[in-house]
């Protein structure tokens, strides 16, 4: 009984971790508890704002 507890627990670890990882579009073994940097961010936020401004300047 004690075995199929720690299995379970186990278990529901592991898939919280590829299920967290999975669900942001990321490597099923990256760290879900990882927070981008400042630099990270500005940097995706900056490439969606130039591809934003492709797109209205071609009338897309």
């Amino acid at each position: 009984m004690r075995n199929l507890v720690i299995g379970l627990l186990v278990g529901l670890g592991i898939g919280l971790w590829f299920g967290v990882n999975l669900g942001r579009d990321r490597p099923f073994y990256a760290n879900p508890f990882r927070v981008p940097s400042l630099a990270e961010q500005a940097k995706a936020k900056a490439g969606a704002l130039v591809e934003k401004g492709r797109e209205a300047l071609r009338g897309e």
